[in-house]
């Protein structure tokens, strides 16, 4: 019986490792174990998902500083 060719993939949505069949590179996937989508790729793109943490991180960050000084002058005023 013959086998079909994987690459192994983990699921960007809930980090699982998944075996993804060749013939879906570049097609939209959906992991088996979240259901989450996306484009089946050979190489993962953590590097554009650090990325995304590091901006929502800064994006916090700065409500943090803008509530804090909203709260030092509240009490100042």
């Amino acid at each position: 019986m013959a086998t079909g060719t994987y690459f192994i993939r983990s699921c960007p949505t809930c980090g699982r490792t998944l075996e993804i069949r060749v013939e879906l590179l570049n097609r939209q996937v959906e992991c088996s174990h979240c259901h989450g989508t996306f484009v089946a790729t050979e190489i993962e793109e953590r590097s554009i998902s650090d990325l995304r943490i590091e901006q929502a991180l800064a994006r916090t960050q700065q409500f943090l500083d803008s509530s804090h000084a909203e709260s030092a002058a509240g009490k100042l005023g």
